[in-house]
């Protein structure tokens, strides 16, 4: 079954506080979501990839190609207001058959295991949502003044990629915005349909703020130390 990718990058990373869109932050010769590029080229080396980015960024990104070579997308589409509108414009450029994964492009260290797990997952279940357990006490805060401890143990923290039948996920987002669609799980579950939960990868973070890019340089220095000049020659 075809696979296909829908990258989002539409966010110009105003919590990163810099003037560089957060999924261009250089991260050790590289931009941030070249490296995320590469994992999943490595893992689905045949499967399309749609990059969806806010239009401000389109020069930007044509600039870095230039620099640091093809990034390995096959179409780049202008985001939309909200992450649900532009999934949808990625999805628009898809056709009605095959598996989809919708992922985040500043998640760049999702294991090869991982991605290959959810794809084959949501073939064989409609869909596929990696997860991993919440390690910090919860509470839930119901009122300026109270809160109540929520138990962690059947609570999960959700990742990316999500992965979709491609007629399933494409039904779901045919409907008009809602502020819980934040994610396309919770779309999916509006629509009607169960959602399939798999093991995720406690290295498969979001990078925000920050913090989280020190933890990005400190992987890549980790998995791949010098070689990430080398990597230039392969993204």
């Amino acid at each position: 079954m075809k696979q296909y990718v829908v990258m989002v990058a539409g966010g110009t990373g105003t919590r990163m506080r810099r003037t560089t869109a957060k999924q261009f932050l250089n991260v050790k010769g590289l931009p941030l979501m070249w490296w995320t590029l590469r994992r999943f080229r490595e893992a689905l080396p045949d499967a399309e990839v749609v990059l969806v980015l806010h239009d401000s960024l389109f020069e930007e990104f044509a600039a870095l190609e230039q620099t640091h070579g093809p990034a390995g997308v096959h179409k780049v589409v202008a985001g939309g207001a909200e992450r649900f509108h532009s999934v949808a414009h990625g999805l628009a450029q898809l056709p009605d058959t095959g598996v989809v994964g919708v992922h985040d492009a500043v998640r760049p260290f999702p294991s090869v295991d991982t991605i290959r797990t959810c794809f084959k997952t949501a073939a064989e279940h409609g869909s596929a949502v990696p997860v991993v357990p919440v390690k910090d006490s919860l509470r839930q805060v119901q009122s300026e003044q109270a809160s109540v401890a929520v138990d962690r143990r059947v609570m999960r923290a959700v990742q990316t990629p999500q992965c979709f039948d491609l007629a399933l996920l494409k039904s779901a987002f045919n409907t008009p915005y809602q502020d819980q669609f934040t994610d396309d799980a919770s779309v999916v579950e509006a629509a009607g349909h169960v959602v399939t939960l798999c093991e995720g990868d406690p290295w498969n973070v979001k990078v925000t703020t920050p913090e989280d890019l020190v933890i990005a340089e400190a992987f890549v220095e980790a998995s791949w130390g010098q070689a990430s000049e080398g990597a230039r020659a392969e993204v």
